[in-house]
């Protein structure tokens, strides 16, 4: 799994990533005990500058994790501000449609009960009236 740090990066899955880190450890047991042998040789020489290149190839893998997280990161709270904006005028139109519909609710029993009374209060001034 090489990077490529000119391009577009394809996105890496999981299963990509633990396939990589599985090599590097088994990578880097192998170098351990290749690096283990006693005094100075040019097998242990070798081991180190795998070592080197294993680990800088570590760093490559993290930069481009990185980088891929931060680009997903970026499209993701791009997506979240339309959102939010719909969110809002949804919030409103609900806002404003449960105020028609609270001005269009029936009289509660006891809010008719009181026009009624005043109905009838009217009716009877009316007829208690001189013409």
């Amino acid at each position: 799994m090489s990077p490529s740090l000119n391009g577009p990066q394809k996105p890496v899955t999981s299963q990509e990533l633990d396939a990589w880190l599985l090599a590097a450890y088994e990578q880097r047991a192998a170098l351990h005990i290749q690096a283990a042998a006693p005094w100075y040789s040019d097998e242990r020489q070798e081991a180190f500058a795998a070592m080197s290149a294993l680990l800088l190839q570590a760093f490559e893998k993290v930069s481009v994790v990185s980088e891929v997280l931060r680009e997903e990161s970026h499209s993701v709270r791009g997506k979240t501000i339309p959102l939010h904006e719909h969110y809002a005028q949804l919030l409103e139109h609900s806002t404003t449609a449960m105020e028609r519909l609270a001005q269009l609710r029936p009289p509660s029993p006891a809010e008719r009960r009181q026009a009624e009374s005043q109905l009838l209060n009217i009716g009877t001034e009316e007829r208690q009236r001189p013409a």
